[in-house]
């Protein structure tokens, strides 16, 4: 499970530093260069189409595997210790908050990496988690949200003080924070379009507007959700089975506006907080080709030396379609850039892990490629958060230096 720190989180000195940023950022980029760029507009809706990454083979950003604090190694005993780092983000003051889904733990860390304090534990009660942890947001004022196994939301204070909680109905997709007193929730639709019960469906997702006690507000539409294989179970009901190069819609917000991507193609809608489509950003004919050998190199990773009949089912059953999906994940920085994940199957985690990044102006500005064994989890003006592995694949929450020339 990939999750997404919304793109509330702060660092210290933000936002001099993001106004800086994207000074620089448009001089560096000019946002109409039609080498790079072109933009037309479709019934009152913006189209940005880059045409080819602005970095050259020299120069770009670069994420620098030195880290600027190691949670793992800035003190000692159990408080330095995780198991599954479901997210990570920075407060204003430097401090690291972080929740590990094993632990049923939320941590404040100092921003040397010295423990502050923990809130949670498994239960029903205020600041308790139902069924275990399962997301983590970091949301405007330095506040935490986190969502549990039992459909629940925990809000916390900066100092991890239970400001509230609150139940959600039907299976959740997402939270996201709209930095206006208002929060974005996907809700998955009982099933998908497709073979019926019987192959391979797309489960599309609703989004819906809540205010932050928990009461629904308006539907804002949805997105193509993620492909699944489903079939009936031998026991009564439905079963789902994760197939091959599966799509999974993206969904992040930054400023008020909320950032749609359904994975198929390189391209992300940008939409207002009442829904309406404002921008479509694009990358021109980016490649997606999944050659012969990479789809029997992914069926033979995901059978194994002894699959099951089910297994073998689902493979064969799987089309070929020759694609990829285009993206993994998708995050938005505090300056407004986005940044896509590039897709990697289950045969390809050898490969280097690669992010594809849009400006704030819509100009493919190139890929960043990730060190080695790291995962990360919020990016930043600065830096980048999340966890690296070391060769036992002891998990170490990290901060890592992002160097942007």
């Amino acid at each position: 499970m990939n999750t997404k720190i919304e793109a509330g989180a702060h660092g210290p000195g933000r936002g001099a530093v993001v106004a800086v940023a994207l000074g620089l950022f448009a001089c560096e980029t000019p946002a109409d260069d039609p080498s790079l760029v072109v933009r037309r507009d479709s019934a009152g809706v913006e189209i940005v189409e880059a045409l080819r990454p602005a970095w050259g083979d020299s120069d770009g950003w670069r994420i620098d595997p030195e880290p600027i604090v190691d949670l793992a190694m800035s003190g000692s005993g159990p408080t330095h210790e995780f198991a599954r780092v479901l997210g990570m983000a920075r407060l204003s003051d430097g401090s690291i908050a972080l929740a590990d889904g094993v632990m049923n733990e939320l941590r404040l860390y100092a921003p040397d990496g010295g423990f502050v304090g923990s809130a949670g534990r498994a239960g029903e009660g205020p600041g308790e988690f139902s069924g275990g942890m399962y997301e983590m947001v970091m949301a405007a004022g330095d506040t935490m949200w986190v969502r549990d196994w039992g459909r629940r939301v925990s809000m916390f204070a900066p100092d991890l003080t239970p400001v509230r909680t609150f139940g959600l109905t039907s299976p959740i997709s997402g939270i996201h924070d709209l930095e206006d007193g208002t929060m974005i929730v996907g809700f998955h639709l009982p099933f998908g379009e497709g073979s019926d019960v019987d192959g391979l469906i797309q489960t599309p997702t609703a989004l819906w507007r809540f205010d932050l006690e928990g009461n629904r507000l308006d539907s804002i539409g949805g997105t193509d959700g993620y492909t699944d294989y489903v079939r009936e179970s031998s026991r009564g009901g439905v079963m789902s089975i994760a197939t091959l190069f599966p799509v999974k819609a993206q969904v992040a917000t930054h400023g008020g506006m909320l950032f749609v991507g359904n994975a198929d193609v390189m391209d992300v809608e940008e939409r207002t907080a009442a829904g309406d489509l404002a921008r479509i950003l694009r990358v021109r004919d980016y490649d997606l080709g999944l050659s012969a050998a990479e789809l029997r190199a992914e069926r033979d990773d995901f059978l194994g030396d002894n699959p099951s009949a089910l297994l073998q089912e689902v493979a064969e059953r799987t089309p070929a379609s020759g694609k990829r999906p285009a993206y993994a994940d998708m995050i938005v920085d505090p300056a407004g850039a986005i940044w896509l994940q590039r897709f990697r199957g289950d045969s390809e985690m050898d490969n280097p892990d690669r992010w594809l990044v849009l400006n704030a102006d819509g100009v493919w500005l190139g890929s960043v490629e990730v060190p080695e064994r790291f995962q990360i989890l919020d990016i930043e003006t600065d830096a980048v958060l999340g966890v690296w592995r070391d060769e036992l694949n002891v998990p170490h929450p990290q901060a890592l230096p992002l160097h942007r020339n």
